[in-house]
């Protein structure tokens, strides 16, 4: 029977790795869907075996996967490469194919698609899936079992005798309903995964693949053409994972989750009809919302939204190609809070061109809209991105060993004052504490450790950085 491994790859700190980013969560981690995802479509084939180890959640360095490797004798490995991280997942598969060099490994991501030539040699693995992966992982496996002509596959790159052979792109998958529900019963403890003040047993759900918006910065779930499951799906999927897991809360991690309105009053008025209790958690931007969706979103179990905020500085937003109007999103997110959702913003900082007004405007902005809590990161070039191409004359950048920073004397020497500046006069505010008196007071338990992590992260680690860890560590 042909084995294959879906392997989480170990890391110094605890992270969690997407398709379109990775990032420090060291209190939050979310199951590594795409994993599983590919693992429900690969094993619909016959005679072959699938298994799951994450060592993220699972909290096993290299030494521990290697192990476990040769306790099950993978025929072929499958893993997802990281952003920052990217250096330490090379020299991790290297290390494996070195002590298992009959293993067949395969990479996917947004970085070994953009990278896949240097991935391949750098780590001695076999192949890349280019793109949306889980379609072209199945037919890849399939032509490889059957020993069928790999050159027919489109989607995949690879070396033959030296030479970089890169097949065409690989197409999107049309209808997202069409694949399994992924493999949730790979995952060995559910409880490993979590999300601050969210209730336990957690999973996440992608309802939507792609991003129509411009911002310049993000990298998308597979581009901008947006495909998506239906709400018979989705409810589908949020039963199953009740009825299985017991699950009690979820994340929908799509790009965007409020894009379509009626789409979201649709599966919000579904959760309501066919009684499902459901603690949810979305990302959104907030000129995808206005009152009737958030009332509705809020009566079928909406929580907490997150919002790509950036900053509050209409001047900066435009630089970095939002499209959002300041003073409209203020109001938008007061509504939220109205409605009795909490918010969550995400800011960006270390810009060249962004200014102590900016920063100042951001806090300014934090306070007026009563987020319930904020975070803030440098901003990134990422190859692959518009964001990469206007600046990288300014970038030095190097893809092994990885470095992907400002040239000096561009750098921003008042990131972290700015961050400092930010998280102060947003968190340390009487405000804040009676804005939030009920959140906090329920959920004490869960705020000591994490306001410890906080203040830590806040004051002294210098370490993260938006998209991994900074630096080559011993995993």
């Amino acid at each position: 029977m042909t084995k294959i491994l879906f392997l989480n790859l170990p890391a110094a700190e605890q992270i969690t790795r997407r398709y379109m980013c990775s990032y420090p969560s060291p209190e939050s981690l979310m199951p590594p869907l795409e994993l599983i995802s590919c693992a429900a479509v690969v094993r619909e084939l016959n005679d072959v075996d699938v298994r799951l180890l994450d060592c993220i959640a699972e909290k096993k360095m290299l030494k521990d996967a290697k192990k476990e490797i040769s306790e099950y004798k993978p025929d072929f490995i499958l893993s997802l490469s990281g952003f920052e991280c990217i250096e330490q997942d090379i020299d991790s598969v290297k290390s494996i194919k070195d002590s298992f060099p009959d293993t067949c490994y395969i990479w996917f991501g947004h970085y070994a698609s953009v990278f896949a030539k240097d991935i391949l040699i750098h780590s001695n693995a076999q192949f890349v899936v280019l793109g949306e992966p889980e379609s072209i992982f199945h037919e890849l496996i399939k032509m490889l079992i059957s020993g069928g002509d790999i050159s027919t596959i489109s989607g995949i790159a690879f070396l033959k005798d030296g030479d970089f052979i890169k097949n065409s792109e690989g197409v999107r998958i049309k209808n997202p309903n069409e694949l399994p529900i992924p493999a949730y019963d790979l995952v060995g403890n559910i409880d490993n995964y979590y999300e601050p003040l969210l209730s336990k047993p957690y999973a996440t759900i992608q309802t939507m693949r792609g991003c129509p918006y411009s911002c310049s910065y993000c990298v998308k779930s597979y581009g901008s053409r947006l495909t998506q499951l239906s709400t018979e799906r989705i409810i589908e999927e949020i039963k199953f994972l009740q009825q299985t897991h017991n699950i009690k809360a979820i994340r929908f991690i799509d790009d965007t989750f409020t894009i379509n309105k009626l789409r979201v009053i649709n599966i919000c008025e579904q959760i309501l009809e066919q009684n499902i209790n459901i603690q949810w958690v979305c990302l959104s931007r907030t000129d995808t919302l206005d009152e009737e969706m958030i009332k509705h979103m809020k009566k079928a179990g909406c929580k907490r939204i997150y919002f790509g905020v950036e900053s509050g500085s209409q001047r900066f937003l435009d630089i970095l190609g939002k499209g959002v109007n300041v003073k409209e999103a203020i109001q938008t997110l007061l509504l939220c809070r109205k409605a009795g959702i909490e918010t969550a913003g995400f800011f960006l900082s270390g810009h060249p061109e962004e200014t102590a007004e900016d920063n100042a405007l951001s806090i300014q902005f934090a306070i007026e809209a009563k987020l319930n809590f904020i975070a803030i990161n440098p901003i990134q070039a990422y190859p692959g991105t518009p964001y990469y191409e206007q600046v990288k004359d300014n970038i030095d950048f190097s893809f092994y060993p990885y470095k992907n920073e400002w040239k000096k004397g561009l750098k921003d020497p008042q990131f972290d004052v700015y961050k400092n500046r930010l998280y102060a006069g947003f968190y340390w505010r009487w405000s804040f504490v009676k804005n939030n008196a009920v959140l906090l007071l329920t959920n004490m338990h869960k705020m000591v450790p994490m306001t410890i992590d906080f203040f830590r992260y806040m004051l002294w680690d210098k370490k993260f950085v938006i998209g991994g860890i900074k630096g080559k560590q011993d995993i």
